[in-house]
């Protein structure tokens, strides 16, 4: 119950926490690093370092060059399956590094 004395849905009140912003950053985060490894497979994964997202563009860090070039030649093609994945347009901006 809330001060009024009203009963309020737990499917409310989580939607009212997660819509905060600072939960929904979060959440982003983790929607898109797990929407990165099912557009590109468990196997890429071993030369990764470390993937962040924020503000439409994903962070990725590599430990191959060559990944890196094979990466960047088709951004364009990856950052499009990774928002299929996700059903909205998330990921703007692919930086590689």
């Amino acid at each position: 119950m809330n001060r009024r004395g009203e009963i309020k849905k737990i499917s409310k009140v989580l939607d009212e926490v997660v819509s905060q912003k600072h939960f929904k950053i979060g959440i982003d985060n983790v929607r898109v690093q797990d929407a990165w490894v099912k557009a590109m497979g468990e196997n890429i994964q071993k030369y990764i370092y470390n993937v962040k997202y924020k503000r439409g563009i994903l962070f990725i860090k590599l430990k191959s060059s060559v990944l890196k070039e094979e990466l960047i030649f088709e951004k364009n093609k990856v950052i499009k399956l990774i928002n299929q994945e996700l059903g909205k347009e998330y990921v703007k901006e692919l930086v590689l590094n």
